[in-house]
């Protein structure tokens, strides 16, 4: 084949739209798209949601893993487990103020 008769070829031939429009209905994904799109939105939801499942039960078990060796420091220094300062949040823990359940002398929690 000759560079003349592949260009001949080339012109001969129909244009990739075949003469249709090219509008929103035939560019447009459709229905198969649309599902595709929910199947990978729901993957990512379910993904999300299992992260920070996990997230949290390792946090979980790293704060446990603390109280145990803060315990057990303070069991080993020969005083009690319970003296040993939390790191939590929890009440009895050095962060929070020991009347922090309690309403000030300002805060009266009956109804008037």
């Amino acid at each position: 084949m000759s560079g003349s008769e592949l260009v001949g070829l080339l012109l001969a031939a129909p244009s990739p739209s075949d003469g249709q429009e090219l509008n929103s209905v035939t560019v447009s994904p459709g229905l198969p798209g649309f599902f595709a799109t929910f199947v990978l939105a729901v993957a990512i939801v379910l993904l999300v949601v299992d992260m920070t499942r996990r997230v949290r039960r390792v946090q979980a078990t790293a704060r446990v893993q603390q109280r145990y060796e803060d315990a057990e420091r303070a069991r080993e220094q020969g005083g009690d487990a319970d003296d040993a300062p939390r790191q939590d949040g929890a009440p009895g823990s050095e962060d929070e103020p020991e009347n922090a359940g309690e309403p000030s002398d300002g805060d009266d929690p009956s109804p008037r």
